[in-house]
């Protein structure tokens, strides 16, 4: 895990709300910065790596949800727990569908709400490491010449060495150098541990949410 202190960001447009959230935050020897409206947490410069957003849902201004939506468009990774009165749990619900990690009702209770906080620092967390080995792999495939990125491609899609040798237009012993220095340079254990950080390094590379080719996967030209 990172070792970078986690930050809870509380945005609710009660003061009360907002002061007694601090002082529980802070005696369980955490990061806490809180916000009266949305919009003043959206004009920060960055947020921490690792933590969580507890936002109420219905605020002058910008919603909970709409906060949500925002963080989401601007790819921050946080996890984010909404706080909801008297009768808004359809709602909240609708917020744990577009990505919400959990809602709480108000009033709050004290030991409900520092559980779901830690379960949703630890899931930041654990995404955050997954995040940087994804990165690494993305990294080592930089350092990939664009013959040993073609025979990646089509061993990873599942083609044997001869028929990788076929399509190239090399030979089966080529092939077998290829992978060997793909391997190397991967730093991979095992042909499944490089098939798998490839495939999920790509599935959240650059242009995944959009319906053309990943870049991670754009063939370049062909060399000897």
């Amino acid at each position: 895990m990172s070792g970078q202190r986690p930050v809870v960001y509380v945005v609710d447009d009660d003061k009360a709300v907002r002061e007694s959230l601090r002082w529980l935050i802070e005696a369980e020897d955490l990061a806490v910065e809180t916000f009266a409206a949305a919009e003043t947490l959206l004009s920060l410069p960055a947020l921490a790596a690792c933590g969580c957003v507890v936002a109420d849902l219905r605020m002058p201004g910008m919603s909970g949800m709409d906060l949500q939506r925002e963080l989401k468009k601007r790819g921050a990774a946080l996890p984010l727990i909404v706080i909801t009165g008297h009768g808004e749990v359809a709602v909240a619900v609708r917020a744990m569908k577009e990505g919400a990690f959990d809602f709480l009702e108000k009033p709050l209770d004290d030991g409900q709400f520092l559980d779901v906080a830690r379960r949703a620092i630890a899931y930041s967390q654990d995404a955050g490491d997954d995040r940087r080995c994804q990165a690494g792999v993305r990294r080592r495939l930089g350092t990939l010449t664009a013959r040993e990125r073609q025979v990646l491609d089509l061993i990873v899609a599942g083609q044997p060495n001869k028929c990788v040798a076929h399509a190239l237009g090399i030979s089966d012993k080529t092939v077998e150098a290829h992978r060997a220095r793909i391997m190397s340079k991967m730093a991979a254990g095992s042909f499944a541990e490089l098939v798998g950080g490839v495939v999920r390094a790509s599935a959240t590379g650059p242009g995944h949410d959009t319906d053309t080719e990943n870049p991670l996967w754009r063939r370049p030209a062909a060399t000897a």
